[in-house]
């Protein structure tokens, strides 16, 4: 079955045996095609002595913060849905969790080369 491009990417990840959603903007927008290469571009970066530093949980994390359009089946403290109408509701997902959102966009390039400029 094919792959089929649509306006909006949903990545699922299992948090106590429950489906925990993050929707995303497809990968035919311009902007999550920037992101996309953004969050590639800056896992590493060259530290003292020309060494590597490992930069990615931070780049994950920033790509989570500003490409997430929303989180389905999550539930704050109180009871009350983890919607996108919630006031800084970014900062209730925990940090794993955007984390693990980010993942799948890493382990699969989804941009052509003439799209990451080689």
């Amino acid at each position: 079955m094919a792959v089929k491009l649509s306006d909006e990417v949903k990545i699922t990840i299992l948090i106590q045996n429950e489906e925990v959603h993050a929707v995303f903007p497809g990968y035919g927008d311009k902007e999550m095609q920037e992101a996309i290469k953004k969050l590639l571009s800056s896992r590493f970066t060259a530290g003292r002595g020309g060494r590597a530093q490992d930069k990615s949980m931070d780049a994950r994390i920033r790509f989570f913060n500003t490409m997430c359009l929303r989180v389905e089946n999550v539930e704050l403290p109180d009871g009350t849905p983890l919607l996108s109408t919630v006031e800084n509701w970014r900062a209730e997902v925990p940090v794993n969790w955007k984390v693990s959102f980010a993942l799948p966009f890493e382990e699969q390039n989804t941009l052509t080369e003439e799209e990451e400029g080689n």
